[in-house]
């Protein structure tokens, strides 16, 4: 007899096997325990049937055995016939001993991959010999329900038993993942990724939607070591769950979409360098009527602060002239932004763009190119902002003096009469809204190249991530703004038209006073 004849059989005649064991047991747990076992090695001993009317006489002779050995091992009866003509094991051989080994090892596999609830079920019953009236008390369940969980799970066991499984390739060779923010405050996002288990769990799901368990096999970490970061990552609406199946919510992106957008974003600065110099030009005879200081300026750091107010003031218009609106939706934090993920590693030009950083009375606003300088400014370490505000009012002191002592040694900030003072350009809001209005003829053409760019980058991603993901052309546009941020940079140093200075000047950090 065939294996395929013999599932077909216990499958026909599963019912009958249960009530045979609770008609011997007169307990329907155990019974449900004995059947199990019946069924086992129904499959396991299907070629010791030679003849196919033979199996019936065969498949009551194994239950009635384990039924006996049951009541032996339970010391209900103190002996236990066996039939001389039971053609079941009766003596484990070297070969079944490791046929058996495999089997005890594939079938923790397959618990390992149960869900929560049947995995602790299974476990309760079976390995810790809880009644299913226990069972139900300790986890607020109905037996009913204990015993179906019982059931069903000891179908997936089986089902998966039979299944041949391999592990994943995130399981031995996991992809660099690493997750960029848009927005007003990335708080929790960062701290997800600190391990590179959550970035595979991204990726793989990525490439297709998978259960728990096929993600178990993927990332070859088992079900019970991965609830908790999946739920962490739900929580935080990187994944949704349909169904059974785990999906991306976010558009991830590779180095093929980058070098595809950097491509075009080079051409173009290329293309427009005179735009950006004449404009920088223009803008330092502007400059002169309005109260722009800088510690150490002379016409290089003033030509940077210029091409920083231009790129960054294009950029914000660029949005006016494009079809794809920016709609900052509400993220899980509480905050407004978007969320995305790199695969493989990540090739920046900068060291951290931000914006628009509130402090007291203005903002700062920090675009850290390492080409330009190593002094990155990051207002959100710890301590930064209480310096920078002790900066803004030129007070004498701070309580983070570890944090002055950094700034100072990076050259970010110096004391001049006892103060603490700013190494970076200082403007004034309404005199940087008038070198804006000066500038609004170059800063629009600029803009006007930079929609066409942040245009075709949102259509190039919308074209390879899966439809379902929201916020791809947004997420587009915003990747292909950093790149031209990031490039506009070296296209102005290549043409020699500015340098990097000196080591004592910050040329990438603007501070804008709004009193």
């Amino acid at each position: 007899m065939t294996k395929e004849q013999m599932e077909q059989i216990v499958l026909e005649n599963m019912q009958k096997i249960y009530l045979y064991c609770v008609r011997r047991l007169g307990n329907t747990t155990e019974a449900e325990d004995v059947a199990s076992d019946v069924v086992l090695e129904l499959l396991r001993s299907y070629d010791k049937v030679k003849e196919d009317n033979a199996v019936y006489g065969y498949l009551w002779a194994v239950a009635g055995n384990l039924c006996k050995n049951y009541w032996r091992r339970a010391k209900r009866h103190e002996t236990t016939e066996i039939p001389e003509d039971y053609a079941g094991t009766c003596e484990i051989t070297p070969e079944e001993a490791f046929i058996q080994k495999q089997d005890i090892s594939v079938l923790r596999r397959e618990l390992s991959l149960l869900g929560e609830k049947y995995r602790e079920i299974m476990i309760a019953h079976y390995v810790r010999k809880e009644s299913c009236e226990t069972i139900a008390r300790n986890m607020n369940l109905s037996e009913t329900n204990v015993k179906q969980y019982l059931f069903e799970g000891r179908k997936k066991v089986k089902k998966g038993m039979d299944m041949k499984r391999e592990y994943g390739v995130y399981s031995y060779a996991p992809e660099k993942f690493t997750l960029h923010f848009f927005g007003d405050s990335s708080q929790g996002y960062w701290e997800l990724f600190q391990r590179r288990l959550p970035g595979s769990i991204m990726l793989a799901v990525y490439d297709s939607p998978k259960t728990m368990e096929e993600l178990s096999m993927e990332v070859g970490v088992s079900v019970p070591y991965l609830e908790e970061d999946v739920a962490k990552l739900e929580e935080y609406q990187l994944l949704v769950k349909k169904g059974q199946k785990y999906y991306s919510a976010i558009a991830i992106y590779n180095n093929a979409f980058q070098t595809e957008v950097k491509k075009a974003v080079k051409a173009a600065t290329r293309e427009n360098i005179d735009l950006i110099k004449s404009a920088v030009e223009k803008g330092k005879k502007l400059l002169v009527d309005t109260d722009y200081q800088c510690y150490q300026a002379d016409e290089n750091v003033k030509g940077w602060f210029l091409v920083l107010l231009l790129v960054w003031e294009a950029m914000q218009k660029s949005e006016e002239k494009m079809k794809t609106k920016l709609s900052f939706p509400l993220l899980a934090n509480g905050s407004k932004g978007y969320v995305m993920g790199e695969r493989g590693e990540s090739v920046k030009e900068n060291a951290g763009i931000y914006g628009m950083y509130s402090l007291n009375h203005g903002y700062l606003r920090a675009v850290n190119f390492p080409r330009l300088t190593d002094r990155v400014v990051n207002p959100f370490e710890k301590g930064a902002r209480e310096v920078l505000c002790a900066c803004e009012a030129r007070l004498g002191e701070t309580t983070q003096l570890e944090t002055l002592s950094d700034m100072l040694e990076k050259g970010i900030v110096h004391v001049e009469d006892g103060k603490i003072c700013p190494n970076f350009s200082e403007i004034s809001e309404k005199d940087y809204f008038r070198l804006m209005d000066g500038l609004s003829k170059e800063i629009d053409a600029l803009a006007a190249i930079s929609a066409k760019l942040r245009e075709d980058a949102a259509d190039a991603l919308a074209r390879v991530v899966p439809k379902e993901i929201p916020n791809v052309r947004e997420v587009g546009s915003i990747i292909c703004m950093w790149i031209l941020m990031e490039s506009i940079i070296p296209a102005v140093l290549d043409s020699g038209y500015l340098t990097k200075g000196s080591d004592e000047q910050n040329l990438t950090t603007l501070y804008v006073r709004r009193d």
